[in-house]
């Protein structure tokens, strides 16, 4: 199925196209090409993969896991009492990571709701079985994760999603300006919490492999510009650590500065109102950055 995704050029291989002619332009085309057609395997690996995170027993999750990076890492950062942040971007199987944190850990991971009431709550039911609870990301939710962290525990964010309004700033994020949230820095400069970043990388035979990272320095700058730019970097490192296995087709950069986006609208004739189509930003890196 990925690959038929890349051979018929479906949205999926056009987001993915202009998101990695952003992110990595000192790759050839050809080269661009062979990483969109790795992607959208992966992608579909990972989708294919759900039935088993959604109703295999922890047991049998486990088997899938042949080793951690150093895991100590996490223990000693547990260990300090102030809380951890566990920032999993959206590399290898983020569904797996989830489940095996939940099965050593006292884990909360916060989620955007489906708008569908019937999702949410099979999404819930699936992903909380193992352990882990699932906070909803809204006021309520908000406060939910400050109490665990209060409490030294572990709460998993998703951290290259655009946040909601209100709730970013404009980073950079491999050269062009992306809204970023800044939930991160907020709770590490109110909690001093320790941040890490994790993934499960999928290796031979159906098989993965995880991986923990220390967050780069600066979570907790004043400047939440500053703040975000750090926790952007870490993401980056990540994506360069395995770019075939990212998802790639997500539309990271849909929302821009305003300025750029009325350039945007100015090139290619659209009125104020139009939203700027995807596949039209692979041009951002001509404009002048605001960031």
């Amino acid at each position: 199925m990925g690959y038929l995704s890349w051979r018929v050029r479906s949205n999926w291989y056009v987001v993915s196209d202009v998101n990695i002619s952003l992110c990595l332009p000192e790759l050839s085309a050809t080269e661009r090409v062979r990483l969109n057609r790795a992607g959208q395997v992966n992608t579909f690996q990972t989708l294919m993969e759900m039935a088993g995170m959604f109703h295999w027993p922890a047991e049998r999750l486990a088997e899938l896991e042949s080793g951690d990076e150093d895991p100590e890492i996490l223990d000693r950062a547990i260990e300090v009492g102030r809380g951890v942040i566990l920032l999993g971007p959206h590399i290898g199987n983020w569904e797996l990571t989830s489940h095996v944190l939940a099965a050593r850990y006292r884990f909360a991971a916060m989620y955007r709701p489906p708008r569908i009431r019937e999702v949410d709550d099979a999404l819930r039911k699936n992903r909380q079985r193992i352990g882990a609870e699932l906070v909803p990301a809204t006021a309520t939710g908000l406060r939910r994760i400050s109490r665990i962290l209060q409490e030294g525990g572990l709460v998993g964010i998703l951290p290259d999603q655009e946040p909601g309004k209100g709730n970013g700033v404009f980073a950079p994020l491999f050269g062009v300006p992306a809204l970023t949230m800044t939930l991160v820095g907020d709770l590490v400069r109110r909690y001093g919490s320790a941040v890490i970043f994790g993934w499960m990388e999928r290796i031979d035979r159906g098989k993965f492999r995880g991986h923990l990272l220390p967050a780069p320095e600066g979570l907790d700058a004043e400047n939440k510009v500053e703040a975000a730019t750090q926790l952007n970097l870490g993401v980056e490192t990540l994506v360069r650590s395995c770019p075939s296995q990212y998802l790639w087709s997500y539309k990271r950069f849909r929302s821009r500065p305003a300025e750029e986006a009325a350039e945007l609208r100015r090139r290619f004739g659209l009125e104020s109102s139009d939203k700027v189509p995807y596949r039209r930003l692979d041009s951002l890196r001509n404009l002048e950055s605001p960031v």
